[in-house]
């Protein structure tokens, strides 16, 4: 049963790793389509526009308790 064990364990290795590997290859081909797309727009204007639209996400509820609230405890 260990050999059967063993086998099953390899072959899920091997599986994961090919997913990985395909993967990283789908990331890198993403990559390249976003720089050729982007080829007309400098680094630093992409730089501030991703930056931009992280911050421009609305926060939770980021009120304070008042004074009250928190002398109470509760």
């Amino acid at each position: 049963m260990s050999k059967n064990k063993d086998k099953k364990k390899k072959e899920r290795e091997k599986r994961v790793a090919q997913k990985k590997l395909a993967d990283a290859a789908k990331r890198r081909e993403v990559a390249k389509l976003n720089e050729e797309s982007g080829a007309g727009i400098p680094r630093s204007r992409k730089v501030m526009t991703a930056g931009v639209k992280q911050i421009a996400k609305p926060q939770g509820n980021t009120s304070k308790p008042t004074v009250a609230h928190r002398r109470t405890g509760g």
